[in-house]
């Protein structure tokens, strides 16, 4: 059915529902290097990124997968995991991945061969990005509000607490009750399903779900610069930072479903999301517009194109193309085609999307 195809990216990178927070694992589970497969690039991949004169892909399975070209591509020598890889990144010469299993994974040969830097497969948490700011200085985030640090190139990790990183908090929280109902309203069809609307006036009573204990997934981060820092999490919550990461405020998305990347787009921040959901701030994140996108397939990933407009990609081989001038969109998809989760522009303009099929080439 279309229905789980659409979630199936979803389903990928989130743990089952449920699952709750991390435990440790009453037996050891060792690792297990990834297999050899001729046709790794054609299996699931989640994410991809230029290294040097080389594009590094990572998906299903511990697949890492090297191209000169963005078109033919041949698997790393060594994986040392066989875990799904969620997110990849390079700085300084070296290259991280990080995935299910509370997994890192390091490269110091360009994507060659690969060394474990973490891997704990009890903790339930996966991985879902990875950022380095420097050589040395870098954060992954992840499910069930997992935040990790490291100062010295990833040879040890610090595993933090969110609810110690959030500082103050950029909450209306009737505006936030009323955001849910108004969503809830669009998508009931029973009649006699209703909602207590005093609780809700009041915003009291609201449900704030993963916030409460400060669970919810980390979906996507990004780096502005000058120490400003953003990320899109479930449920509409979002985090900033104006120190590096060091201290964070909560905010909410206008719309109150999972938001899983951002990009700068024309002096702003673009968030994306479920549903096809767009949402642009020129302020840093105190106020938000919601943009009409045009469609409602979920957008997993994105990137900056060669004419510097923000494209995204997603379920239904959705590529949507945001132009900063005009602040129109163009949208091409096919709702029967693949599931895309990531999307590179190449120096030559071109896009390498990685998704449900693989890697293509356009």
């Amino acid at each position: 059915m279309r229905f789980s195809k659409q979630l199936l990216l979803i389903l990928l990178l989130l743990p089952l529902a449920g699952s709750g927070l991390a435990q440790e694992a009453e037996v050891e589970i060792e690792p297990r290097p990834a297999d050899r497969a001729p046709l790794a690039h054609e299996s699931l991949m989640l994410d991809v990124v230029r290294a040097g004169e080389r594009y590094v892909a990572v998906g299903e399975r511990g697949h890492v997968v090297i191209s000169r070209d963005g078109r033919e591509w041949e698997q790393a020598r060594f994986v040392p995991v066989s875990a799904t890889l969620t997110r990849v990144a390079f700085s300084g010469g070296r290259l991280w991945a990080v995935g299910h299993d509370t997994t890192i994974i390091h490269s110091r040969d360009l994507g060659e061969t690969w060394s474990i830097q973490h891997f704990e497969p009890g903790w339930e948490q996966p991985l879902l990005d990875v950022h380095f700011f420097n050589a040395n200085e870098g954060v992954a985030i992840g499910a069930y509000g997992l935040f990790m640090r490291t100062t010295n190139a990833g040879r040890d990790w610090e595993v933090q607490e969110l609810s110690d990183l959030v500082t103050s908090e950029a909450i209306d929280w009737q505006e936030a009750a009323q955001a849910e109902e108004e969503l809830a309203a669009d998508e009931v069809t029973d009649d006699t399903y209703g909602w207590d609307d005093e609780l809700y006036d009041a915003g009291q009573d609201f449900d704030r779900g993963c916030y409460e204990f400060m669970e919810c997934h980390l979906n996507g981060l990004l780096d502005l610069g000058d120490g400003r820092l953003m990320i899109a999490a479930e449920r509409g919550y979002g985090f900033r930072s104006t120190d590096g990461g060091e201290t964070w405020e909560s905010f909410r998305f206008p719309y109150p479903g999972s938001m899983f990347g951002l990009l700068p787009a024309n002096d702003g921040i673009l968030a994306f999301g479920l549903r096809g959901n767009v949402q642009f701030s020129e302020d840093y994140g105190d106020n938000w517009e919601v943009l009409d996108s045009g469609m409602e397939s979920t957008l997993m990933g994105g990137a900056i194109n060669a004419d510097g407009n923000p494209v995204m990609i997603g379920s239904g081989a959705a590529v949507l193309t945001y132009d900063v001038g005009s602040n129109l969109f163009r949208l091409s998809e096919d709702r029967l085609g693949s599931d895309y989760a990531a999307v590179l522009v190449t120096d030559t303009g071109r896009l390498i999307i990685a998704g449900e099929d693989g890697l293509r080439h356009e």
